[in-house]
């Protein structure tokens, strides 16, 4: 990838259209351009300065070569993968932990809602049993609370 759109390079990086277009605005120009579709395009200098802040490289072609046979170090290539690979999911794990913590909030929230209901319910059946045991007195009864 030489230049990237918005688009593929939140795909390449793992994160969100958004989080990818809200850093890419802060670019300075000289690392913009536009395709031929009038998208806006990040350029290979750009993109090192996102694999920087994201901590991930993406651009295949930065891979070393043994300059006498043309041979790709593997090693370090595969060493790269897993290291990125290794943050990704490192990070997704802590995006688990905090959605469920969000999940355990949101329960505690629902269990404390319908403690409520339903005490509002059996509070509204009493009071309903209780004006019917009043219309069935007669008016004195009432007048005087016997």
């Amino acid at each position: 990838m030489i230049n990237g759109t918005v688009t593929e390079l939140a795909e390449a990086f793992g994160v969100t259209r958004q989080a990818i277009n809200n850093r890419v605005k802060k670019l300075e120009d000289e690392y913009l351009s536009k395709n031929e579709r009038g998208v806006t395009v990040v350029n290979r200098e750009g993109i090192v300065i996102l694999e920087k802040h994201y901590g991930k490289t993406i651009l295949v072609d930065d891979v070393e070569e043994d300059k006498a046979t043309g041979a790709v170090d593997f090693e370090k290539l595969i060493s790269q993968l897993l290291t990125d690979k290794n943050k990704e999911i490192e990070r997704l794990n802590e995006q688990i932990v905090m959605k469920d913590s969000q999940i355990a909030e949101k329960d505690k929230q629902l269990d404390q809602q319908q403690q409520l209901t339903a005490k509002a319910l059996t509070e509204r059946e009493q009071t309903l049993i209780e004006l019917a045991d009043e219309k069935s007195k007669g008016f004195f009864a009432r007048l005087f609370k016997k």
